[in-house]
């Protein structure tokens, strides 16, 4: 039986509420190995494979023709995923709150709604975080995935 890759954070992407920057968070983490490997979202039966980029960043691969790269960063105890995407030489950096128990992945977005303005620096979108993220409704639609 043939696994179909499904892209969860793609869809998520394109259909999402999430926040997008232009910045993106720094990327001075080592990559959380808990992360890797195949996710099944047991309400669509669908499989999200995760792998390692390198000692920063993640890959997932949703097709044979496209990848998408991200890394995570822990603020205040929060984990964030940072995915970057290219598209047509615009870079865009879009946001997700997630938490690993045992093998369970719950990830959420960082709600857009929140931003006043857009961001004009990294110093910006860290401000931003920094004074947000532990309020209530930060990280809104929680999906959760288990390992396979």
């Amino acid at each position: 039986m043939k696994n179909k890759i499904f892209s969860l954070f793609f869809l998520v992407l394109i259909v999402s509420c999430a926040l997008e920057s232009k910045f993106g968070l720094p990327n001075d983490e080592k990559i959380n190995t808990e992360l890797i490997g195949t996710w099944l979202d047991i309400k669509t039966n669908e499989t999200l494979l995760i792998k390692k980029n390198n000692e920063m960043s993640y890959k997932l691969i949703p097709n044979d023709s496209t990848e998408i790269i991200f890394y995570s960063k822990k603020i205040k105890g929060f984990n964030v995923l940072n995915i970057v995407t290219n598209d047509n030489g615009v870079k865009t950096n879009s946001f997700f709150g997630f938490e690993l128990r045992n093998d369970t992945l719950e990830f959420s977005e960082v709600n857009k709604d929140l931003k006043e303005t857009d961001f004009n620096s990294q110093a910006e979108l860290i401000k931003f975080f920094n004074e947000n993220i532990d309020k209530k409704g930060f990280f809104i639609n929680p999906t959760i995935v288990i390992r396979e």
